[in-house]
């Protein structure tokens, strides 16, 4: 079960074990009507899958991790792309030995609980395709 609420202009959601984190997030997001802002979260995640862009080859490499692991950090943004929210976020995990993994957050579950803060902007941050890189990046003109 995911659960948000709103503390000024911080929204604040719980997500359930076993809920798909980005797809939780992006929910709540939508139904609180947030149409950009910054995100920071903890909690445990199970199966994570985490990426590296390779800049010269213009694509991710992603690598899984099996059990479930400590969500040191989860930080990242939301911004407007094709008329629907965009997350970008990016994650430090740790393993029972407090052994990190960070990366840009493709996949993964709730392990336990995930409690994420979004601080809402006034104005909404739009993303374009960016030609060089071909992602699509935040566009401050």
């Amino acid at each position: 079960m995911t659960a948000w609420t709103r503390r000024n202009d911080h929204l604040v959601i719980t997500l359930a074990r076993g809920t798909p984190i980005l797809e939780g997030i992006a929910d709540a997001i939508r139904e609180a009507e947030v149409m950009s802002g910054a995100l920071m979260g903890i909690g445990a995640i199970e199966s994570p899958r985490l990426a590296w862009f390779d800049r010269y080859e213009r694509h991710y490499r992603e690598r899984s991790f099996e059990g479930v692991w400590e969500i040191a950090s989860l930080i990242g943004n939301v911004s407007q792309f094709e008329d629907d929210i965009r997350l970008h976020c990016h994650a430090v995990v740790s393993d029972r030995d407090c052994q990190a993994r960070g990366g840009h957050l493709t996949a993964g579950v709730v392990g336990i609980t995930c409690e994420i803060t979004v601080v809402s902007y006034t104005d909404p941050l739009m993303r374009s395709m960016d030609p060089e890189s071909a992602l699509p990046l935040l566009d401050l003109s």
